[in-house]
């Protein structure tokens, strides 16, 4: 009887150690809140990606410069597509040419922008490969539409400054020039 009771005690107490070890595992997968303040945030935590889009679904393209392209595929529903570098050819409020595969818009297939001004005709403009989708919605669209704008406005005016004072030290040096001669 003693030894039975024995190992009753001696199993009650390796399943409490077990089931402390348990609690010990589960505690360390979650995260406390303090861990979680004090990591670092990456991209995947804020921004929604994906790889493809319907072309079924598509109801508008926007080129906003030519770095930046949104599509609308449903009532507020907008995917950006943000370049690296320049895409040539790409014009805010001009025609864009999707070259896919299938149905889809896929990443690696590409866009290119088509001039339509042009005096032989329409001319396309550089293909470039889409990096990505990225979700946003219409404010956001909206702000990167004002914010480009802005941009835009602001380097037009640095260089109208800077025309102005190259016209303003080319007069001063034909002033020195007349007077010296």
């Amino acid at each position: 009887m003693k030894n039975l009771l024995v190992i009753i005690t001696v199993g009650i107490m390796s399943f409490g150690t077990a089931h402390a070890d348990d609690k010990a595992e589960e505690a360390d997968a979650d995260p406390s809140v303090k861990e979680i303040l004090e990591r670092d945030a990456s991209q995947a935590d804020y921004v929604n990606e994906v790889s493809c889009l319907s072309a079924r679904r598509m109801r508008d393209t926007q080129v906003l410069d030519s770095r930046h392209v949104a599509f609308k595929m449903g009532r507020d529903e907008y995917y950006l597509v943000q370049f690296k570098k320049r895409c040539f050819g790409l014009r805010a409020n001009r025609p864009v040419r999707l070259n896919m595969r299938n149905s889809r818009l896929c990443k690696f297939d590409s866009l290119q922008g088509i001039d339509t001004d042009s005096l032989a005709g329409m001319r396309e403009g550089m293909k470039c490969s889409i990096p990505g989708f990225t979700q946003v919605t219409k404010a956001q669209v909206e702000q990167l539409k004002i914010t480009l704008k802005d941009e835009r406005q602001s380097a037009r005016e640095l260089a109208k400054e800077e025309r102005r004072k190259a016209r303003e030290e080319r007069r001063a040096e034909r002033r020195v020039d007349a007077k010296a001669g």
